[in-house]
C-alpha cells in the first residue's frame, strides 16, 4: 500500500479505492454541510417562525371561541343593564315635572303636620352627563313627623336624595325640631347634536 503523502491530486483516478472512498466521504460531508448551511438552516428558522405564528393563531382562536361562547351571557347582561337604565330614567323627573315634584314635597310636609319656612329650587349643579337639581327646605315639626317626612320622600316614584341635613331643637318649643335639608333630584343632560360640517 502506498503512502498517503505520495498521492497526487491530479492522479486521483488512479488512487487506491480506500483513498478515493475517504476523499469521496469528505466531499460528501462538505456538500451536506454546505447544503444544510445554505438551504436547510434558513428553512428551519422559517419553520420556527411559522410554529410561533401557529401558536399565536391557536391562542387567538381560543380567545375568539371563548368570546363567542360568552356572547349570549353578555347580551343578557346588556339587556339587564338597559332595563335598569330605563328604570332609573323613569325615576328622574322631566323638566315639565319639576313643578309637580316641588308640590309633592310640599304636600308630604303638610300631610305630616310640618310647618315650612322655606321651600325653593336652589342653583342647579351641572355635571358632565347629568344635572343636580336641589330643593332648599327649611321646616319645623316633631321628631316623628320629620322622620315620616323623610320616609315619604324616599317612597316617591322619582329619585330624591336628602343631603346636607341640619336638625336643630327649636329655641321656643323644645318638642319641635327645625330641619334644614337639600332634597336633590337629578336629570340627564340632553345629548348634544353632532355638528354638521359645511
Amino acid at each position: 500500500m502506498s503512502n498517503w503523502q505520495d498521492l497526487e491530486l491530479d492522479e486521483m483516478m488512479e488512487w487506491p479505492a480506500a483513498a478515493q472512498g475517504v476523499v469521496a466521504t469528505l466531499v460528501a460531508i462538505l456538500v451536506a454541510a454546505a447544503g444544510y448551511w445554505y438551504w436547510l438552516s434558513p428553512m428551519q428558522d422559517e419553520l420556527a417562525v411559522l410554529k410561533n405564528k401557529e401558536a399565536e393563531l391557536k391562542m387567538q382562536v381560543i380567545r375568539r371561541a371563548n368570546q363567542v361562547a360568552a356572547l349570549p351571557k353578555i347580551k343578557a347582561q346588556i339587556e339587564i343593564l338597559q332595563d335598569r337604565y330605563q328604570q332609573v330614567v323613569r325615576q328622574l323627573p322631566e323638566e315639565d315635572e319639576l313643578a309637580s315634584l316641588l308640590a309633592d314635597v310640599n304636600d308630604i310636609g303638610v300631610r305630616n303636620g310640618l310647618e315650612f319656612h322655606r321651600i325653593e329650587w336652589a342653583k342647579r349643579v351641572e355635571h358632565e352627563l347629568y344635572l343636580e337639581l336641589p330643593i332648599s327646605i327649611e321646616l319645623t315639626g316633631g321628631y316623628e313627623d320629620i322622620g315620616q317626612f323623610a320616609a315619604d320622600i324616599a317612597a316617591l316614584p322619582r329619585i330624591v336624595l336628602l343631603k346636607d341635613i341640619t336638625l336643630v331643637r327649636d329655641e321656643e318649643d323644645d318638642t319641635l325640631l327645625t330641619l334644614n335639608v337639600s332634597a336633590t333630584t337629578f336629570r340627564f343632560k340632553a345629548p348634544k347634536a353632532p355638528k354638521e360640517e359645511v
